[in-house]
């Protein structure tokens, strides 16, 4: 007897749609996050609701507010810098290895691609997604099963900060630009200059987060 699969989960359908709400900025940082607004919101049950913010809370976005309801996570200085503590030494280890085996950035070229022809009116989820795939392609060139691992974990907290730094970026050739650059200099052959272009983009996402508050 054949069994016909389900695709998505009501649960996975309301996560994801959560999730590029958060993203895009319709959810904003600090905005509640209740069983009964969400059901409502979205038309589904409560316990579909429950089940679905178990997800976030493990996706780490979704946090427990002071008093007993969840909320949409708001980054303060000290959780970006964290952030990039854990952050920026993957990416600089990252880097070392594809000079030194001179790897191609095949994929991540292709993702740049993409960023270069998002038309002016792409979402800001749209944009946070293909930026996140940027740098993960990167990290995954490496080859290393563990590296993606971990940096994998990080990946929905870099999405909600940058989903933070929309004025920054208020035409996607804006990321375009920044993300050519940083290829160029990838793709260069010159460790030195990698590793200084890669450190000014990571550090240029934290002087803006700070100057937001």
């Amino acid at each position: 007897m054949t069994v016909a699969l389900q695709v998505t989960s009501t649960r996975d359908a309301l996560v994801a749609e959560i999730r590029q709400q958060i993203l895009s900025g319709d959810l904003a940082p600090g905005e509640p996050l209740t069983e009964t607004g969400l059901a409502v919101r979205f038309g589904v049950a409560r316990p579909t609701v429950r089940s679905a913010l178990q997800v976030l809370v493990a996706r780490h976005l979704a946090e427990q507010s002071q008093g007993r309801s969840l909320i949409v996570p708001k980054f303060d200085n000290s959780d970006v810098e964290d952030l990039y503590y854990v952050r920026i030494p993957l990416e600089m280890e990252a880097i070392g290895t594809i000079v030194d085996k001179r790897i191609a950035l095949t994929a991540a070229g292709d993702c740049l691609a993409r960023m270069e022809t998002m038309p002016e009116d792409a979402s800001w989820a749209d944009r946070v997604e293909i930026h996140t795939a940027f740098h993960t392609a990167v990290i995954d060139a490496v080859g290393s099963v563990r590296l993606s691992r971990i940096y994998s974990s990080l990946q929905d907290e870099m999405q909600l900060c940058l989903a933070q730094l929309q004025r920054w970026y208020p035409n996607p050739q804006d990321l375009a630009r920044e993300h050519r650059l940083l290829l160029d200099e990838l793709e260069s052959g010159d460790k030195d200059r990698a590793r200084a272009e890669m450190r000014r983009h990571l550090a240029s996402a934290v002087t803006h987060f700070e100057a937001e508050r």
